[in-house]
């Protein structure tokens, strides 16, 4: 095997041509066949960082801005409480089927997610600021 890989230290020319001459040309490639699905690039930690950062912001900027007589929530089942609540019981549960059952949560799915949100705190503050700056309207907590 040495005189095959190029190694003629210590052999005598006429061994390594009988070596070279009736070398064995190994032709057999295995054929590996994997079933394996696609891969799906998950998301990235900084996108599920703005996921979980925005959840919370959206949480404070609805009860900062419902401290106003002026604002009302447009979801009539939330209050502070309620938007907390609703928040733990379908994500929390959604996410951890995605979990348990090896569900990959994609970089477009959080980025949807995350557009969302975004738009709807953004939108809280602009209500809060909004309701800070009218006479009309009383902070009542």
């Amino acid at each position: 095997q040495f005189i095959v890989w190029g190694e003629s230290c210590c052999y005598s020319a006429e061994i390594i041509e009988d070596v070279l001459a009736h070398q064995h040309v190994d032709t057999f490639q295995p054929r590996v066949i994997l079933d394996l699905p696609p891969f799906i690039e998950p998301a990235t930690k900084l996108q599920w960082a703005m996921f979980y950062t925005l959840q919370i912001l959206d949480i404070y900027s609805t009860d900062r801005a419902i401290q106003y007589s002026c604002v009302k929530e447009v979801n009539p089942l939330l209050g502070k409480t309620e938007i907390i609540a609703l928040k733990v019981i379908l994500i929390g549960p959604a996410l951890y089927y995605a979990h348990k059952h090896d569900v990959t949560i994609t970089e477009t799915d959080l980025q949807l997610s995350n557009l969302v949100i975004g738009a709807v705190v953004a939108n809280n503050f602009d209500v809060y600021s909004q309701a800070k700056k009218r006479d009309d309207c009383i902070k009542i907590r």
